[in-house]
């Protein structure tokens, strides 16, 4: 903020293929003019909604309002004589017309040993349905269940039992039939769907030893389902990553809580996880682009657990590409990794775009399998994780399931039944899109109790979605500095710590700061922006895109911040320890536009720069601050037309061999021409930008202060300090300057320098500071 008398003047873990199926959907409807197809386009038009086209016109995806589906099809295709696919009913009725019709949840096919209540051929939205057991029977799952926006039952299925089995009565799922009654050792049953309907999960469940079933519950899916991406998340995570051996003590969790299958490195073993990515025609850019997007997301949060699994990176269309094998030295390198998958190319495959999915889990077991007669040490205690995303439609290369069981049996998996293995390998499927062939993604994916291993998404803004939820657990230390980078129209999602302070003087107007949200109940920024005479109820602090003033309860000021103490040097303002917490009556809740900052020296940044539990703070300091330039950031506000918003701007800190002369031109500030000794007044506490080497620096505007200085590091954003003052005020009515002098700087407070009255201040927001 610049100098002078006005104190406000700113300067996918696991066992084997993680699998992402996509139909390369454009999400954007086209303008009926502009659309265009091989097929005509006269009379495919739906009541009560719209279409739009996909697979540049080959195929055609019809849209209805929330609350209602489209019947009797979703999607049409052109066929190659020019006339689009029939309206055809789940009875194989021939219609007319496409039409929206409301969204019903199915009914129980059958329910044993007990009742349920009311009874009716269907189920609207919001409707409720209760089931009761038999006397001698006990209930197991939800008693009540409400038919859901999405055409599902919320709660879990539920099952009157005696208890008299070998294993206990696997249930009936909403909408299936099963066939079998006896639950006897190695007795199975069978599932089946209406006409229509595509079953996901197992089609027969085994009675093993132990009492388990085979497989996992399976259930009838309607083509216009999909699942939420919180459903996804919280199903994925549940199988995948939320429970690693170790996690219980960091994240808060009690071991009594975990009810999931525990993911155990053991330490003779390790875990391959193989990033498989459709790069076929039918996938498009676009969707490619989002796809990586979501496994560098995956990444991070393995990371954030400490384990460092090997990767291997397999694109394909016609044709396999592999870009890393776990072979490689660097393959268990996250940040190595991560830079490779951001290098890959959508136009990698543009000279050969089927689609051949065998082929590319062909390369995925040509990894796994090793070189002569005998198995390396060791092998049968590393646990494989494939991760595959692509739509289901192998268009050559043959049916890719048998390459599934080939892996299996490397493995060893499913020989013995005494010791089946089967948490040796995980295969995830990702399908994207109305387009995505369910039976072909649920045949690729694993399949065992209690857990979900395929998935059915509405587009690529949902798929990332997912994998942010993933990262996004609300009771982890390592929630700090998340950004919803995807997220388009909001600058809240990008920005979610930032705050805008508002105070309000008498007959002096209303002034703004910047700040930046480090607890549920702290908000830090510069001491300055307030003054003593300042009253809690005249500062107001907006947050997300809720847009409400939420009320304070205190300021507190760092003791040694002292305005006025050099006032008889000379030297009108001095602002050494500008730095100040405001504490809020209320407590925040944290979402997608809501959430913390990283400070440095805590749990939270030690688990985001991927560090071991070890750290200590200096090892933070030499990791966010070595003796060089600093590549970092700040969040200003912008005005242009009738559009408002916050805009991140790029600076380097100058921590090395520019540093002196980066803090000599503080000389140029008003008031301190005549300071002799620049010491003065740009003590320690001071972190320097601006200038035009290595390049010309950005500087902050008045409204500035306060606002954080940020370091972006291995995909979180970190606080390294308060913005404090500046040299020239480059600024006019929040507009920056196109030509400003050499020496523009603007000075920091290093947050480094004030831990010890953070970590007092704060020792009560369970931030875990080191």
């Amino acid at each position: 903020m610049a100098m002078g008398r006005n104190l406000n003047l700113p300067l996918c873990l696991l066992p084997l293929v993680l699998g992402f199926l996509s139909a390369g959907v454009c999400t954007t409807p086209l303008p009926k003019d502009k659309l265009q197809s091989p097929c005509s386009l006269e009379g495919v038009e739906i009541t009560g909604g719209s279409f739009r086209l996909l697979q540049e016109g080959q195929a055609l995806e019809y849209v209805c309002p929330s609350g209602f589906y489209p019947y009797p099809v979703q999607t049409r295709i052109c066929r190659p004589w020019g006339s689009w696919s029939t309206l055809q009913t789940k009875d194989r009725k021939v219609v007319k017309k496409a039409e929206c019709k409301e969204i019903r949840c199915q009914r129980p096919q059958d329910f044993e040993n007990g009742e349920y209540w009311p009874r009716a051929p269907y189920y609207n939205l919001s409707d409720e349905i209760s089931f009761h057991c038999y006397d001698g029977y006990t209930l197991r799952g939800s008693a009540n269940r409400t038919c859901q926006a999405t055409g599902r039952w919320d709660g879990q299925t539920a099952i009157c039992d005696d208890g008299a089995g070998y294993c206990p009565n696997p249930g009936i799922p909403i909408g299936t039939r099963k066939v079998g009654r006896q639950y006897r050792l190695e007795d199975s049953v069978y599932y089946h769907c209406s006409r229509g309907l595509t079953l996901r999960g197992s089609q027969q469940r085994k009675c093993l030893e132990g009492g388990s079933w085979s497989g996992t519950e399976p259930s009838c899916q309607d083509s216009f389902m999909y699942d939420t991406p919180q459903e996804v998340a919280e199903a994925f995570l549940s199988s995948l990553t939320e429970t690693i051996e170790g996690a219980d003590a960091e994240d808060g969790h009690s071991p009594g809580e975990q009810q999931k299958r525990k993911i155990i490195l053991d330490p003779s073993g390790s875990m391959n996880i193989y990033l498989v990515l459709d790069g076929s025609d039918s996938i498009g850019a676009s969707n490619f682009t989002g796809a990586k997007r979501c496994l560098t997301s995956l990444i991070e949060k393995v990371a954030s657990y400490g384990v460092k699994p090997r990767y291997g990176l397999v694109t394909y269309a016609t044709d396999p590409n592999v870009l890393i094998r776990v072979s490689e030295a660097r393959s268990s390198d996250a940040d190595w990794v991560t830079e490779r998958i951001n290098q890959i190319s959508y136009e990698d495959h543009k000279l050969k775009t089927g689609t051949n999915t065998k082929k590319a889990l062909q390369a995925v077991y040509s990894m796994m399998n090793w070189i002569g007669d005998k198995p390396p040490e060791g092998w049968n205690h590393t646990r494989h994780v494939i991760i595959l995303m692509t739509d289901g439609l192998h268009n050559m290369g043959g049916d890719p399931v048998p390459v599934i069981d080939e892996i299996r049996s490397l493995l060893d998996i499913g020989r013995d039944r005494k010791n089946l293995r089967e948490d040796y390998l995980d295969v995830y499927v990702f399908g994207i899109g109305p387009l995505v062939d369910p039976v072909n993604i649920n045949a690729l994916a694993s399949k065992k109790d209690k857990e979900q291993h395929v998935f059915k998404v509405k587009d690529m803004e949902h798929l990332e979605d997912v994998f942010f939820k993933m990262i996004d657990e609300s009771q982890s230390l390592g929630l700090c500095g998340m950004v919803w980078e995807h997220r388009e129209g909001s600058d809240a999602h990008k920005q979610p710590w930032q705050a805008k302070i508002s105070v309000t003087r008498p007959l002096k107007g209303h002034e703004t700061c910047m700040g930046a949200v480090v607890s549920q109940y702290f908000v830090l920024t510069a001491a300055h922006c307030f003054t003593v005479d300042d009253q809690v109820h005249s500062i107001k602090i907006n947050l997300g895109v809720k847009k409400q003033d939420l009320e304070i309860e205190e300021v507190l000021f760092h003791p040694k911040y002292n305005i006025n103490e050099k006032t008889k040097e000379g030297i009108s303002e001095f602002y050494d320890y500008d730095v100040a917490l405001v504490k809020l009556k209320k407590k925040l809740t944290y979402d997608q536009t809501l959430r913390p900052i990283c400070l440095p020296c805590t749990e939270g940044t030690t688990r985001a720069l991927r560090l071991p539990q070890s750290t200590t703070c200096q090892q933070h300091k030499e990791e966010l601050l070595p003796v060089k330039d600093v590549k970092a950031l700040f969040v200003t506000e912008f005005s242009k037309g009738e559009k408002k918003g916050l805009a991140r701007k790029e600076v380097y800190i100058k921590n090395g061999d520019k540093k002196a002369s980066c803090e000599r031109d503080a000389r140029y500030a008003p008031g301190y021409d005549k300071v002799k000794d620049i010491s003065e007044v740009v003590t320690p506490r001071f972190l320097c930008t601006g200038g035009v080497i290595p390049y010309a620096d950005p500087n902050t505007c008045k409204g500035d202060s306060g606002g954080p200085l940020i370091v972006h590091k291995r995909s979180r954003f970190i606080q390294v300090g308060v913005i404090s003052w500046g040299v020239v005020d480059v600024c006019k009515n929040q507009r920056r300057q196109q030509l400003v002098p050499a020496h523009a700087r603007d000075f920091h407070i290093n947050l480094f320098e004030v831990l010890p009255w953070l970590k007092e201040k704060l020792e009560e927001e369970d931030l875990g500071f080191l």
